[in-house]
């Protein structure tokens, strides 16, 4: 069981601030041993050369989880945890024959640990000959995308659509495995009708292919990012295998991941657009759970509050335009920029402002400046935002 401070600050003269009133004081300062993390699920993964101690990690997003945003996020984690950051979806009908770091989707910074490439697939002789590419990436592990509802996904029997063939299913996952060195997990939704029996028997089935680990999604295809992700099922998914399940869907703030992990007894949460507006919720989750700060932030507390989150966002923001501009070509970098600004500046007061002065940014330095003047005023962040589109 995960015991976690609430994320607010809390007056250290004050009552034991644990949400647990019989939890002992020290659990709050103890890091991993104290907040039951890792779970005994993830330490069975150790010898196969996986040690995460750290329970967020960052979601897959096409256009989003790159080098720079995986960069910007992995700053913000707390010294000395270890957890995974996801590429985004890449094609097994591509990687085989494309050179690693021709694209940003397969570019990587070398002080990158915990790099899961994500394959969208479903031929075995694709898949083989992706994971001989991938090689070169030195990934933690290999994650199968069975959750993408975008209609291209769907005619291809790639992503989601693959819920639909249980058979079929397994047969990718087996396949990967067979040429896999590394675990690999799947990352899916509860499927293509709302049938939670078919989803807990789906994920067993899962388990007994090989995969080391589940991302649940608990929204159907049609329902993109609308409506509310059903974290009832997170727990019905657990109960039902005997690897990690990590829970993805409407975690946008701080306390948004906790109450994940309360309630669902998950084993850990995947964050995915609310990175692009708070890469230090890494940070915020770790202060709740005992965690030290990140390296290079000793002796600070993490940005809580409309204000301080608003005053923390130019930092992050130059931690991405700097992977941005060292790894990509100009137009690259400044694309992706523009895109990450598009998802962030949700949560931002006078958000669609910022995003229009950066998006007329002609380098990674103006795009900057315009961030640092922007924010020489008092901003505010908000707490959640709509995320539909």
């Amino acid at each position: 069981m995960i015991v976690s401070r609430k994320c607010v600050r809390a007056n250290p003269a004050s009552a034991d601030p644990l949400e647990s009133p019989t939890a002992p004081p020290s659990l709050a300062t103890q890091g991993s041993a104290a907040t039951g993390f890792p779970t005994e699920r993830w330490q069975r993964l150790a010898g196969r050369g996986l040690h995460i101690d750290f329970p967020v990690f960052l979601a897959p997003m096409v256009g989003l989880s790159h080098a720079a945003l995986r960069r910007a996020v992995s700053s913000y984690l707390p010294r000395s945890a270890s957890s995974l950051v996801f590429t985004e979806m890449l094609s097994s009908r591509r990687l085989p024959t494309e050179l690693l770091g021709a694209s940003p989707e397969t570019m990587h910074h070398p002080l990158e640990r915990g790099l899961v490439p994500q394959l969208i697939a479903n031929e075995e002789r694709f898949i083989a000959g992706s994971l001989q590419r991938l090689r070169g990436m030195a990934p933690a592990a290999i994650d199968i995308n069975m959750g993408c509802p975008v209609t291209k996904a769907l005619k291809h029997n790639w992503g989601v659509a693959l819920m639909g063939d249980a058979k079929y299913a397994e047969e990718v996952v087996r396949a990967t495995v067979r040429h896999s060195p590394w675990p690999v997990s799947v990352k899916l939704r509860t499927g293509l009708d709302d049938d939670p029996a078919y989803l807990v028997s789906f994920s067993q089935m899962l388990e007994a292919a090989g995969a080391a680990w589940i991302t649940l999604h608990p929204r159907i295809a049609s329902e993109g990012r609308r409506g509310r992700a059903r974290w009832d099922y997170l727990g019905l998914v657990r109960d039902a295998v005997s690897i990690p399940v990590i829970g993805n869907g409407d975690i946008q703030t701080c306390e948004d991941a906790l109450a994940m992990l309360r309630r669902t007894g998950c084993d850990g949460v995947m964050i995915g657009r609310a990175t692009t507006a708070r890469p230090w919720l890494l940070w915020q989750i770790g202060e709740a759970l005992g965690w030290p700060p990140p390296v290079g932030r000793e002796g600070q507390m993490a940005p809580l509050g409309p204000l301080e989150e608003a005053r923390e966002y130019p930092k992050a923001f130059g931690i991405f335009l700097d992977t941005a501009n060292q790894l990509f070509p100009p137009e690259a970098a400044l694309k992706r920029a523009r895109f990450v600004t598009h998802w962030g500046s949700r949560w931002l007061e006078f958000g669609h402002e910022f995003w229009k002065r950066i998006a007329r940014g002609q380098s990674t330095a103006e795009m900057q400046a315009i961030a640092t003047e922007f924010f020489d005023v008092p901003m505010r962040m908000w707490e959640r935002t709509e995320l539909r589109s």
